[in-house]
């Protein structure tokens, strides 16, 4: 007899990190992380230029 419901099976991760013990699964791309990490590159970059150093 089967199942009216098949199993699905679990959605691939984005990131799958594995150092020694430790392990990190990110299911998603974090958009509003990435989003805000690039304004502040972009600002820090445009005052970097601005300066001329």
């Amino acid at each position: 007899m089967t199942p009216r419901q098949q199993q699905e099976k679990p959605p691939t991760p984005f990131l799958e990190l594995r150092i020694g013990g430790v392990h990190v699964v990110v299911q998603h791309l974090p958009y509003r992380l990435i989003a805000v990490l690039s304004s502040v590159a972009g600002a820090a970059g445009g005052a970097f230029w601005v300066s001329g150093k």
